[in-house]
């Protein structure tokens, strides 16, 4: 017994042992444990996720269904687990495709190959079916090996791809049978075009243009609007707006194509798709309808007798010109020609050997000028010339060199009568003589007038107007100068009859404060031409509806010194001048153009200045009523001191209401 009994070191050694298979043991347990707990977790997120997916979720064993979600049994049209869980999955499957179903479950437990994927028609609890499609995968549960199926409600998608299929289908049939030529290019290669395509460009098929470049299709001198973009060549790049261009059909002739290009997506790649239409025709009758309308306008200014422009395009130029002055400086001039003794020769020998003339001084008048000169027939034997960058001693010497050549030109019938037929002419200069074309104009006529009463064949310059001996004023010159006046009036319908008026009114005031038979004669005629200066002024702001602007203010008060000035170039109507230039100006010193003030305005001058402002305050304007006499001599009285002299406002009404009296 002693020999069998443990020692001390040997009890020692054992309960370490047994202590240390404990610790394994707690070791082993607390594992076991945790992977139990890991496993519940896996489990419960593995459910909730299940549980959570949008789509149905089925765990089959064999055909058996063991698990469903919730998901998957509203998809089904059922309200618990019972309905579902427990019957064979092919319970929800259309008839039809039962069998697939079988034969595919069959072969995935044998290991042999079956579609993960795929559609099939579903079986609601109700009898309905729906599109479905359903992915298939192995998973283990509860111990075995079962099948996991994710199943989806594909009606919707299935009915979006068959309208997409269908819109398609339209889409396709519209673009072949669409009036539109559409071509689809990569690369600068056709990867597709329709039948109108093929048509504009004459080939039989689409088809026979199709892998071609479309460089094929389009005229070298247009090939540069062929611009290669990112190694792809691009018919003008995408265009927002249409582009024109040359193409070339099939039997080499021309067609004239206009194409709007855009980036589409054809075939799932980036493509350019172009629009054509074959405007060929379109273009050959635009351009007929082009030259038809140049014709008819070149009819219209120019002169059928002699070939010259006419009249009206005379101020067209003119205005042209005068602009291109005042844009880049420099001078230019008109010259108004006139044929001396052509209505004794058109009496004598008739209006047939009188257009010969004519014609023939039109020849003479072309070849004499410069490229940069324009002649016109301005009326009668009258002919006019604009001379560009051209000084009016320059234009003189023009105008005696074609004299020269006219009384140079063979024509026998010249020689018939006693005096040959000269050649008269009048030369004015912008911007130094007058700032408008009415005004350069009128004041060319009148150094032509001039040239004629001095005897005629010689030409005279509007700076010699000032420098001839003074006349009584001619009639001729008066002529000219009021139907300058009623032309400014044409310009205005509403103030038609308002320099006469004036010049009415202006003529009673003189009366009334004495002014001699010579001074009432210059206010007269001052208060006919007062507004003279207008007819620089366009004819948009004088008859504006509305009151006119600051801007336009500015060019309508330039009237007054530009109506001087005209008058001014003649000898016969120098005292004219101041009444015209200053006739607003205040007497308080704050009008123009030079801002004179009180006795400083001529006397005519302040009358003009009342008698203008009465006749337009009782005369309707377009943005304003008329007032009545009485109240316009009030309003008159009110501005006394301020815009009229006091004194001749009371004369004025003095004699405004002895004429009432009268009356």
């Amino acid at each position: 017994m002693r020999g069998h009994r443990k020692t001390k070191d040997q009890l020692i050694d054992e309960l370490a042992q047994m202590r240390q298979r404990i610790a394994e043991l707690e070791k082993a347990e607390a594992e076991r444990k945790r992977a139990e707990e890991a496993l519940e977790e896996s489990e419960a997120k593995y459910r909730s996720l299940i549980e959570n997916s949008p789509d149905g979720i089925a765990i089959v064993h064999g055909l058996e269904v063991r698990f469903v979600n919730r998901v998957l049994l509203e998809m089904f049209g059922c309200h618990s687990e019972d309905e579902m869980v427990g019957h064979e999955f092919t319970e929800f499957v259309a008839p039809e495709f039962r069998n697939l179903m079988r034969e595919r479950g069959r072969a995935r437990e044998m290991g042999e190959h079956a579609p993960s994927r795929y559609e099939f028609k579903a079986l609601r609890k109700d009898g309905t079916q729906f599109d479905a499609e359903i992915s298939v995968s192995a998973i283990r549960y509860q111990g075995s090996v079962a099948r996991q199926g994710i199943i989806r409600d594909v009606t919707e998608r299935r009915r979006a791809e068959e309208a997409l299929r269908s819109s398609e289908t339209k889409c396709r049939t519209l673009v072949e049978t669409a009036i539109v030529g559409m071509v689809a290019t990569r690369e600068g290669k056709v990867v597709f075009c329709n039948k109108k395509e093929s048509e504009i460009f004459g080939y039989e098929n689409p088809s026979d243009l199709c892998g071609r470049s479309i460089t094929e299709f389009v005229h070298e001198d247009d090939l540069p609007r062929l611009i290669e973009v990112g190694g792809e060549i691009r018919l003008g790049q995408a265009m927002a707006s249409p582009a024109t261009f040359r193409g070339i059909r099939s039997d080499a002739r021309e067609v004239v194509i206009e194409a709007l290009a855009m980036q589409f997506p054809f075939e799932g790649e980036d493509t350019i798709l172009s629009f054509h239409v074959d405007i060929t025709e379109r273009k050959r009758a635009e351009e007929e309808l082009r030259e038809s309308a140049r014709r008819i306008r070149e009819l219209s200014i120019t002169d059928e007798l002699t070939g010259l422009y006419n009249r009206r395009h005379f101020y067209e130029v003119l205005e042209t010109e005068m602009y291109r002055v005042q844009r880049y400086g420099h001078s230019l001039s008109v010259v108004t020609l006139d044929i001396d003794g052509f209505k004794e020769y058109n009496d004598t020998f008739g209006h047939t050997s009188g257009d010969a003339v004519l014609k023939s001084f039109a020849q003479t008048l072309t070849s004499a000028l410069r490229k940069t000169d324009t002649a016109f027939r301005y009326g009668g034997d009258e002919f006019t010339m604009i001379l560009p960058l051209t000084g009016a001693e320059r234009a003189r010497k023009i105008a005696d060199r074609i004299r020269s050549k006219w009384l140079q030109a063979p024509k026998a019938e010249k020689l018939v009568l006693k005096t040959p037929l000269g050649l008269s002419a009048g030369v004015a200069e912008y911007p130094e003589n007058a700032e408008t074309a009415d005004g350069l104009a009128f004041l060319a006529d009148t150094a032509l007038y001039r040239s004629k009463r001095e005897g005629g064949n010689k030409s005279t310059l509007v700076s010699d107007l000032g420098a001839l001996r003074p006349d009584v004023v001619d009639r001729a010159t008066l002529d000219q100068v009021y139907a300058l006046s009623a032309r400014v009036e044409a310009k205005d319908p509403y103030t038609y009859g308002h320099s006469k008026r004036v010049a009415a009114i202006s003529e009673i005031m003189g009366k009334a404060i004495g002014l001699s038979r010579k001074r009432l004669a210059d206010l007269n005629a001052a208060g006919l031409l007062h507004d003279i200066g207008k007819v620089g002024v366009s004819d948009s702001i004088l008859i504006k509806p509305d009151k006119p602007t600051e801007d336009e203010w500015k060019l309508i008060r330039k009237h007054c010194a530009e109506g001087a000035k005209i008058v001014g170039f003649v000898r016969e109507l120098t005292a004219l001048v101041p009444m015209i230039r200053h006739h607003h100006e205040w007497y308080d010193g704050t009008g123009y153009p030079d801002g004179l003030k009180g006795e400083d305005i001529p006397v005519a001058a302040r009358i003009l200045a009342i008698a203008d402002a009465y006749d337009t305050m009782t005369t309707a304007r377009t943005y304003r009523h008329v007032v009545s006499q009485g109240e316009a001599l009030e309003e008159l009285k009110r501005c006394s001191r301020t815009q009229f002299d006091p004194e001749l406002v009371e004369a004025f009404y003095q004699a405004m209401d002895e004429a009432a009296r009268q009356d």
